[in-house]
């Protein structure tokens, strides 16, 4: 697996949990997404398309630099 996909999986799962959202929570905000393919996101497995992530981020309600360091 891809370290700066499971990077981007633990911080997607880490805001959704600051926030006290469930997985199905989470897929039922974003309107785009399933629970598996979320799933499959937050552990790194899957390399998503930026229309995911930006659903991701929208339903999150948080920016792309709260997830990936730009800086690296």
């Amino acid at each position: 697996m891809d370290e700066k996909l499971i990077k981007l999986g633990n911080c997607i799962r880490f805001q959704r949990l600051q926030q006290k959202l469930s997985q199905e929570q989470l897929v039922e905000k974003s309107n785009s997404i399933t629970a598996q393919h979320l799933s499959k996101i937050e552990k790194g497995q899957v390399d998503m398309r930026v229309s995911t992530l930006f659903a991701i981020l929208k339903a999150l309600n948080c920016k792309l630099e709260d997830l990936i360091d730009l800086s690296e």
